[in-house]
């Protein structure tokens, strides 16, 4: 059985009484559900009856306006606020407010009954203090620490940043004049310490103020571009600063202003951009470039002259180049060599065949033949080429320009090694031969004659390459030899790779090696010690024998058996563009600064020309 309403709890009383009072029609205050729902601000005028009980004012709310069931519930309030007491936080922290001058129903005034937020409590602090202001005659009503902390005040109520209060207008004229008559009367040290004090305490409106007030006065008798440092600098000082600049940032300086890219387009900085070791092309490429260049502007425009460099390296690194296709042999391509303007391959059927660049036809112009074995290795200098085959021979071919290659011969023949003649290199007037019969031998070109022949190796010779004063060898028995050019003894031997070493490449610091174990490693000449290790795992490397590679002072560029030729940073390791257009193997690969010539087991050959796209 229900309790009357005026025997249950205040909080039970108030809440069941919510829906009752929502729906009195002469509830309309702003903040009550019923009022917000039907919108009608036009009797918004019109006082709320609870809370016209909590802060009464006689003169504005007439008994009539009071509906029998809010009657009821504020008769019940009143009977319940004799017995209430103050929340523990409340009354642990400070007293019920209490207003002087003011009717008794306000002082004793509870700002929680029971547990459960007033609905009226949305209503904000300082609205309810005006209310009260207007009940009572005093004036100078403040908040209280209840007030503040109430949970009645703060349920359904959005905080809102509160700034701090300053003093009032006359007293603030009146400090202000007094600190400036302090200021006045500070020295320079002391003025100084005063500001910086003061700017310690300052926050982000008096630093902005003061940056903006500043910026005119700090400027007043400055010249033009007074905060331009390279417009003050003399030329050559700027010059060099900028001289340190990559290739982006030199663009983006010719952004700012006339001056600075005057600057920017300065030849001395794009021929220093041209000559760093990324951009840097070969010397027969490079002369060729600077050559057409200079006979179409009459002198060397090395902004330009970069710009078609810097498109060059982005071919590079993207992959984006032309690809053409030679097709004329009747088995697998086993070298490559080529130059400005033909390509000379050798393949297992025994014939050596010359390809034109400079047409478009995809045959072979001149086929050799002579070898009677397959051709395993070529050198192309000039019109000198150098070819060893399976028959244990090498052959010299002359191949000055006739009418259709007419006067193509072979003019020298050396015989020496008991096996395949499997790699060779050509230098100035000497040729030097690796063989399965697991020595190196130092020829005449002119002549013939075998000058020096080198033994260490336990297996056949695979690859080999020399300068002025060494010679370095890679063999079936998974090692790398290094021998010294003019006695022809061996100087070191590096070990690491699991299978035969099938080709190389070297410079005046580091070895680079392809294997049978489909790894590509990098060696320092000095220490003997791989120093870098290219494989699937570490750098997405090649899943088939490595069958080829050659590198220069920024990229290695390799073919392998997984149909895929490969272009790797030198110093990173990294790999840059992966090369997919041969059907079977790639066996063999050589490259400039401009393109790629591949030969496969497809019985193809393929040029990659990175200039056209």
């Amino acid at each position: 059985m229900k309790k009357p309403l005026g025997t249950q709890p205040p909080e039970q009383q108030l809440s069941r009484s919510l829906p009752q009072l929502s729906n009195t029609p002469v509830c309309h205050c702003p903040v009550c559900c019923s009022c917000r729902a039907g919108n009608n601000r036009k009797s918004w005028n019109t006082p709320c009856p609870l809370l016209s009980f909590l802060v009464p004012d006689k003169t504005v709310r007439p008994s009539s306006m009071i509906s029998p069931g809010s009657q009821s519930l504020t008769a019940d309030i009143a009977q319940s606020r004799k017995t209430s007491e103050f929340s523990p936080r409340s009354t642990s922290n400070t007293s019920p407010r209490s207003v002087s001058n003011c009717s008794p129903d306000v002082e004793n005034v509870p700002l929680s009954v029971g547990d459960n937020p007033s609905p009226h409590s949305f209503l904000s602090a300082d609205t309810r203090n005006s209310r009260v202001r207007r009940s009572c005659p005093d004036s100078s009503i403040k908040r209280s620490s209840v007030e503040e902390d109430s949970p009645l005040l703060s349920f359904g109520r959005r905080k809102r940043f509160r700034r701090p209060r300053g003093v009032p207008t006359v007293q603030f004229h009146t400090h202000l004049k007094t600190m400036l008559g302090w200021y006045e009367e500070f020295d320079d040290a002391q003025k100084n310490d005063f500001l910086k004090q003061l700017l310690e305490i300052s926050n982000s409106p008096q630093t902005h103020l003061l940056s903006t007030l500043m910026a005119p006065i700090l400027h007043a008798n400055c010249p033009h571009n007074c905060t331009d440092i390279l417009y003050w600098l003399p030329p050559s000082i700027s010059l060099e600063i900028l001289g340190y600049l990559d290739v982006y940032s030199l663009v983006e300086c010719q952004k700012v202003n006339k001056y600075w890219y005057s600057l920017s387009c300065d030849m001395k900085l794009w021929r220093n951009l041209c000559f760093r070791p990324f951009y840097r092309l070969g010397a027969k490429v490079a002369s060729k470039q600077l050559e057409i260049f200079k006979s179409r502007y009459g002198y060397i425009p090395w902004r330009q002259v970069f710009i078609e460099r810097y498109k060059l390296q982005q071919n590079w690194l993207t992959g984006n180049c032309y690809v053409r296709t030679f097709e004329g042999h009747t088995q697998g391509i086993t070298c490559v060599q080529f130059d400005d303007y033909r390509i000379v391959s050798g393949s297992s059927d025994k014939t050596i065949k010359v390809w034109s660049t400079r047409s478009n036809t995809p045959w072979a112009g001149l086929t050799l033949r002579g070898h009677s074995g397959t051709v395993r290795c070529l050198h192309l200098n000039n019109n000198q080429l150098v070819s060893g085959s399976s028959d244990c021979t090498i052959k010299v071919w002359d191949l000055a320009e006739g009418v259709g290659w007419s006067r193509s011969r072979c003019t020298v023949t050396m015989v020496g090694h008991s096996h395949t003649v499997r790699c060779l290199q050509v230098g100035i007037g000497v040729v030097v031969s690796g063989s399965y019969d697991h020595t190196l031998k130092k020829w005449r070109l002119d002549t013939g004659e075998c000058l020096a022949t080198l033994r260490g190796h336990l297996a056949a010779v695979l690859s080999v390459q020399f300068d002025c004063n060494k010679i370095v060898s890679g063999s079936c028995d998974n090692t790398i030899k290094v021998w010294s050019f003019d006695t022809g003894e061996c100087l070191a031997t590096l070990s690491g790779h699991n299978n035969a070493v099938t080709c190389i490449h070297f410079d005046h610091s580091r070895i680079v090696s392809g294997s049978l174990d489909t790894q590509i490693k990098v060696w320092d000449i000095k220490s003997e010690r791989c120093i870098q290790t290219l494989d699937w795992a570490s750098a997405e490397g090649h899943t088939g024998v490595v069958r080829c590679l050659q590198a220069d002072t920024w990229r290695i560029v390799s073919a392998a058996d997984d149909k895929t030729l490969k272009v790797w940073s030198l110093e990173s390791g990294k790999r840059l563009v992966t090369l997919r257009e041969h059907t079977d193997g790639v066996t063999c690969l050589q490259f400039n600064d401009l393109k790629i010539v591949s030969g496969s087991y497809d019985k193809t050959v393929k040029l990659w020309d990175f200039t056209k796209s």
